[in-house]
């Protein structure tokens, strides 16, 4: 019987090169401060506009020449080369090329549970969505090492997670003198690192917000307020996915049961459980264990649809 597939897309033209949907070949992924979902560069058509459009992830975009307009939250901004702009999930944006001297830019687009701590160590505050940078050469190496590593082994994701993580070392390097970033470890932050803590460590159990939260010493809906605003999903919905990308994991690399890997993630009753996989990856946990990850190789931009657009 023939096995269905999940795809990473590929695809390489003149102006346009991007790596799409690595989610789908990540042997590991909430369960990791950080995650590399997609990344890429383009030479933009004068007036190329992208959006409206909300994404699930972060991404963040290099302009390396020319100059555009990103419109966030009712705000526009001016940006040109040498600066960087970032877009939080949930956030509704539009971003165009100028007519006359179209931008070109590269774009990372990443997860985790340490995501939002990560973008502002490198400067991005709530309601500025823009830094500079000035380390072009060694960026853009990181990104071509990056879509690079495109064959889908263990070997190349560890290449593209280590870039990832020197993508924002070097940008976190550039920022050591912004005011705000020094001030890194504030009350709320430690909270919510508390919590994810307590959760990663205590995920196979029954879990209360209310019992994290009276193991942090804060008020139950504190840690909701803070949670939200620093990780975009409630405690509720963190220790979910938490629970679901554990149990991808063990389905991927054991031979155990559907129901002992219910088990395994703290779900007793494992109908309930296929049911929620189902609705966080679209297939049912067998289904799911049977399909085989594929490159799928473009030439031209569009050409790959990604049926999980993070």
């Amino acid at each position: 019987m023939k096995k269905e597939k999940r795809t990473v897309g590929f695809t390489e033209d003149v102006n346009y090169v991007c790596f799409e949907d690595l989610q789908q070949a990540q042997n590991i992924s909430i369960v990791n401060p950080i995650n590399l979902d997609y990344c890429g560069r383009e030479k933009c058509e004068p007036g190329f506009q992208f959006g409206p459009f909300i994404r699930e992830c972060y991404v963040i975009h290099m302009v390396f020449g020319g100059c555009g307009e990103l419109q966030l939250g009712g705000t526009h901004y001016r940006l040109s080369r040498g600066q960087a702009f970032l877009i939080r999930p949930q956030e509704e944006v539009i971003y165009r090329a100028d007519q006359a001297d179209p931008w070109e830019y590269q774009w990372v687009g990443f997860h985790g549970c340490r995501a939002e701590e990560f973008v502002r160590q490198i400067g991005f505050e709530e309601g500025n969505p823009v830094i500079e940078f000035h380390n072009e050469d060694g960026l853009e190496r990181i990104v071509q090492q990056m879509l690079d590593a495109r064959q889908l082994t263990f070997t190349n994701e560890m290449i593209r997670m280590s870039a990832l993580f020197a993508f924002f070392a070097l940008l976190t390097q550039e920022n050591v003198d912004v005011p705000h970033v020094r001030q890194s470890l504030y009350t709320d932050s430690v909270y919510v690192r508390d919590a994810v803590n307590l959760i990663m460590s205590s995920y196979k159990k029954k879990i209360r917000v209310a019992e994290l939260a009276d193991m942090i010493g804060i008020s139950r809906g504190h840690l909701t307020n803070v949670f939200k605003k620093e990780m975009k999903v409630s405690p509720q919905e963190f220790l979910m996915n938490y629970r679901m990308e554990k149990a991808a994991q063990l389905l991927r690399e054991t031979e155990m049961p559907v129901n002992v890997v219910a088990a395994e993630v703290g779900y007793s009753d494992s109908l309930s459980f296929s049911k929620l996989f189902k609705q966080r990856y679209g297939m049912s946990p067998s289904r799911y264990r049977e399909t085989e990850v594929e490159l799928e190789k473009k030439e031209k931009k569009g050409e790959y649809t990604s049926e999980n657009p993070l």
